[in-house]
């Protein structure tokens, strides 16, 4: 019998939803992330490449002119792939990564500060690495009458271009590279698969995205994957991106020296 006054009568039962937590970055994801960046990568490059043919008036679309071009349209759209593609990933990582703040999301990828020390010998490592064994191969494999590629050729050429190719080798690449190769996609992989297969995944396709770089000389293929194998090793160590930026700033740098110092 229910008293008047009485507000102690049933109430329905009450359902609680609980919203499904975010998976972080696995493998999968990692992939994804990777195909978004080349995909990114190939679409600025060939944004900036139709902008600058524009630009320069309708000589650059014949063959003739558009070979000569090519050094130019390369570093153009390098430029533009990394200036669009670092953006991608750190895009996608955040919404992919667990954490109520930027910060919080990119730190589990490395995205952590890391000692001076740890700078410091990073970047010496990367200098060492460039000049021992950069001399080293091409005394065991000179590389003769090798034609040099097309960024090396547009890097070559004074003004514009030179300054260009210094800001992509040694500020844009080694952000946008190491976020991507040692950050994402080796944290991801990691977790889904352990450390030694992710390690050999990104050392491989780190080597395989620099391929045009090399110019048909195969032995600076191992000098690349030896850079990378050296820029993970740093990245497991100091357990932050920051120390393998630096040295693979600073390996780009001895290479820019060295090409400025030969042409």
């Amino acid at each position: 019998m229910s008293i008047p006054g009485d507000t102690d009568q049933a109430q329905p039962p009450q359902v609680l939803f609980v919203a499904p937590q975010k998976k972080p970055i696995g493998a999968v994801k990692a992939v994804l992330i990777f195909f978004a960046y080349v995909l990114s990568q190939g679409v600025a490059g060939g944004i900036a490449i139709a902008g600058y043919m524009i630009l320069t008036g309708a000589d650059a679309l014949n063959l003739t002119s558009m070979n000569e071009m090519d050094p130019v349209l390369f570093l153009i759209a390098g430029t533009a792939g990394f200036v669009v593609g670092g953006p991608v990933v750190l895009g996608l990582a955040r919404a992919f990564e667990r954490g109520a703040t930027f910060k919080l999301a990119l730190a589990p990828l490395g995205c952590v500060k890391a000692k001076p020390a740890a700078l410091w010998k990073s970047a010496a490592l990367g200098v060492g690495i460039a000049v021992f064994f950069g001399f080293t191969l091409e005394a065991l494999f000179p590389s003769g009458d090798t034609p040099s590629g097309p960024l090396i050729e547009a890097a070559s050429a004074p003004g514009w271009q030179r300054i260009l190719f210094v800001v992509l080798a040694i500020a844009l690449a080694p952000l946008a590279e190491e976020f991507l190769f040692r950050g994402v996609m080796y944290t991801g992989m990691k977790r889904s698969w352990g450390a030694w297969p992710a390690g050999i995944v990104v050392t491989v396709l780190f080597a395989a995205l620099h391929i045009t770089d090399i110019a048909g000389y195969w032995p600076a293929l191992a000098l690349i994957a030896l850079v990378g194998t050296a820029l993970l090793l740093v990245r497991i160590k100091t357990e932050s991106l920051w120390p393998a930026i630096v040295m693979h700033a600073s390996y780009n740098g001895v290479q820019v020296l060295g090409l400025y110092l030969l042409t």
